[in-house]
């Protein structure tokens, strides 16, 4: 049974209404935003305003069309998300679906490398590159052409650019079981990034990941895809 660290399949692992504390680890001073993967939620470990919020799976029975995350503050959602497509996301203020966009992050690949587009308040956006490997090993973007969980492994990290072309900061994403978290995002944005938009690009590359472990080989699961949750020692 493949549990923990989808994130579009956490259905099962609605949140309980528990008053929740958060997993500490490292975050690098530079960076302006920063969260990581903790089973069915996404810690939020730095804002502009601070750290403790949470993106957490919507509960109670979802109906067609319905929002899939919520961002939550001090324990009440401030935003909530719509996972469209595959690293698509939409957000909007309130849970009513016919309430207009404030935020988008839209992707577009190029061989099977994603590319975001973050879109803001009255059309503002801000274009990444592709998610570069940092470091070696395994392939060197972030892609949906790789050939096994292994490959995922690692550090990626992709330049911002704003709409004259200039660079405007940088996403990162770290994935790996031996992490202090599965999943690790942060980024350098610039001060017109709301919360909500930051988040929206941890969910969106969450089910871009997904997407991607779903359909490539798990080495240590005898051909089946899926994330790799837990590595075992050779011999074991």
């Amino acid at each position: 049974m493949r549990i923990a660290y989808s994130m579009l399949g956490v259905a099962v692992l609605l949140a309980s209404g528990c008053p929740s504390t958060h997993q500490k680890i490292p975050v690098d001073p530079e960076v302006t935003f920063a969260a990581h993967q903790e089973r069915s939620r996404v810690a939020v470990d730095r804002t502009p305003r601070g750290g403790g919020d949470e993106i957490t799976p919507v509960g109670g029975f979802r109906g067609p069309g319905s929002a899939a995350f919520t961002l939550n503050a001090g324990g009440q959602p401030t935003a909530w998300f719509w996972v469209t497509a595959p690293a698509t996301v939409d957000v909007r203020p309130t849970a009513d679906a016919a309430t207009a966009p404030i935020a988008q992050v839209v992707p577009a690949w190029q061989d099977g490398a994603v590319r975001l587009a973050l879109r803001g308040p009255e059309g503002q956006t801000l274009q990444s590159d592709a998610f570069e490997r940092v470091g070696t090993g395994g392939y060197s973007t972030l892609s949906r052409d790789v050939r096994s969980t292994l490959d995922l492994r690692g550090t990626f990290r992709a330049v911002l650019h704003d709409q004259g072309g200039k660079t405007a900061g940088w996403l990162r994403v770290q994935i790996g079981p031996y992490n202090d978290a599965p999943r690790i995002f942060d980024a350098v944005l610039p001060p017109t990034v709301s919360p909500a938009l930051a988040a929206a690009v941890a969910v969106a590359l969450g089910s871009e990941l997904d997407w991607i472990e779903n359909h490539t080989l798990d080495v240590y699961r005898g051909g089946q895809s899926g994330p790799l949750q837990q590595s075992f020692p050779i011999g074991h």
